[in-house]
């Protein structure tokens, strides 16, 4: 009889765990910051000579972003792009909820000239 008692109480926890890794949206854009910079610039919009040269996704371009849907990003955050030849992938770094927070309160938010800081 312990085992079918155990396991809900195990499910549980396990739910609780996944929550409570998600990452806040200063975490977020610390991440960008470590991450992501390099090619994509500080604000975002890759134009910087890492940027261009590495031809980064220009987030502060709302027509680009437009042509983008949320689930296509969250999935190249967290799959890279060519066998993370172009971009790493970042499954191991971001969770899948991270990856969509990403998207919508951070990538999606980017203006030209204004850091993505915390």
């Amino acid at each position: 009889m312990r085992v079918p008692i155990l396991l809900p109480l195990f499910l549980a926890g396990a739910g609780l765990a996944a929550q409570a890794s998600a990452k806040s949206t200063d975490e977020l854009r610390a991440f960008f910051q470590q991450n992501c910079v390099k090619c994509h610039g500080v604000d975002g919009s890759a134009l910087g000579a890492d940027g261009k040269k590495l031809k980064g996704f220009d987030f502060t371009n709302a027509a680009k972003m437009a042509n983008q849907t949320d689930a296509d990003m969250a999935r190249t955050i967290r799959k890279g792009l060519f066998f993370g030849w172009r971009m790493p992938a970042f499954k191991g770094k971001l969770s899948e909820q991270d990856a969509n927070r990403m998207v919508t309160d951070v990538l999606r938010k980017a203006q030209k000239g204004k850091a993505i800081a915390p």
